[in-house]
């Protein structure tokens, strides 16, 4: 019998330009890291990853408190090759690890304070969805949605499956698969969904297939 392939699935929000300092960044984590606490015991226990599972499954989780995501984003930050020197425009980033694994294992990047206007390069946070969480049960995309937006406050985001979103790689803009969210100045572009049921969200819309 043929085995059945776990499709993955990814949640994530992208945003433009938008100067923003350590602790506003760690601000917007502990919101969005607490409220997917809440949501799925899958979504505790972050902790950094490291260079082997074993390695990565001693480190301890992290605190969603404020003050220690932001010392998390602090070490995250670019710096240059010559001299070390910081690259303020290129924002903060952590990457981190539920310590589970299997159909339970999630990982989270966060990508904020960037204000650099280098085309192809922007915010975002994009959260691997375990296959054990089931994200297309009634209204759980649109959920997950609704918390990446009101922590970040991005430009567009969207639930979707690995491979769309890795089919999109080199095309720039939001898309619909699971669930899509379009902020106040994206709306217009619902009417391209032709189909999609549309509900207000935040200063914006959110878009899922009928």
């Amino acid at each position: 019998m043929k085995e059945q392939v776990v499709e993955t699935k990814l949640a994530a929000a992208y945003w433009g330009p938008r100067m923003e300092s350590a602790v506003e960044c760690a601000r917007r984590a502990s919101a969005f890291v607490e409220d997917l606490s809440n949501l799925s015991e899958f979504f505790r226990g972050w902790r950094l990853p490291a260079r082997s599972r074993a390695e990565a499954t001693r480190n301890q989780p992290f605190s969603s408190d404020v003050s220690s995501l932001e010392a998390l984003f602090l070490k995250g930050t670019n710096r240059r090759d010559i001299d070390g020197e910081l690259i303020e425009e290129l924002g903060f980033r952590i990457s981190a690890w539920n310590g589970m694994g299997g159909e339970e294992t999630s990982s989270l990047a966060m990508k904020c304070g960037m204000y650099s206007n280098v085309p192809g390069v922007s915010n975002a946070i994009v959260l691997k969805i375990p296959a054990k969480f089931d994200v297309d049960s009634d209204g759980t995309a649109e959920l997950v949605v609704d918390l990446l937006v009101r922590a970040w406050n991005p430009d567009w985001a969207v639930v979707a499956s690995q491979a769309s979103m890795i089919e999109r790689a080199d095309k720039e803009g939001p898309f619909l698969d699971r669930a899509l969210y379009l902020s106040s100045p994206f709306k217009c572009m619902g009417s391209v969904f032709t189909g999609a049921k549309q509900s207000p969200l935040n200063d914006g819309v959110i878009l899922v297939p009928q």
